[in-house]
């Protein structure tokens, strides 16, 4: 997995928005944030993990480097609209928080407060609000 710096533009991706922000795309060697995370966020979090909405397919796994021996494999990414944005983050996320104490932005952690459950209307509403158009044109 590509490392980006948290809040910078996405480019990982090959998805045709600006408004995508990338948040926990973590690799070893790199600086990050830690600290604690309420444990309300990161249930919420989880749950969103789960089932998340994927507008495209991605190829192959990512192993978690930041674990000494074999980590946890992962293939999907997290899309939470919020603001005018859409926080793109690997569901690699949960993991970097319970395993590495990664610490997200705290815009981040009020976009996922405030995200409807993946699979309902709202949410698609919530994409399309705030710039994810051409999103759901590929999905």
């Amino acid at each position: 997995m590509t490392h980006s710096n948290d809040l910078e533009p996405c480019r990982y991706l090959p998805l045709p928005s600006d408004r995508l922000i990338s948040v926990g795309w973590l690799s070893r060697g790199c600086e990050f944030a830690k600290g604690e995370v309420s444990p309300a966020f990161f249930e919420k979090l989880t749950h969103l993990c789960r089932e998340p909405w994927q507008p495209v397919v991605s190829a192959g796994f990512h192993e978690c480097d930041l674990c000494q021996f074999e980590g946890p494999r992962f293939n999907a990414n997290l899309f939470v609209p919020f603001d005018g944005l859409i926080y793109v983050a690997p569901v690699a996320i949960a993991h970097y928080i319970a395993s590495h104490w990664y610490k997200p932005p705290d815009v981040f952690v009020r976009a996922v407060d405030a995200c409807p459950s993946m699979n309902s209307m709202d949410y698609k509403k919530a994409i399309l609000a705030n710039g994810g158009r051409e999103l759901v044109r590929c999905a």
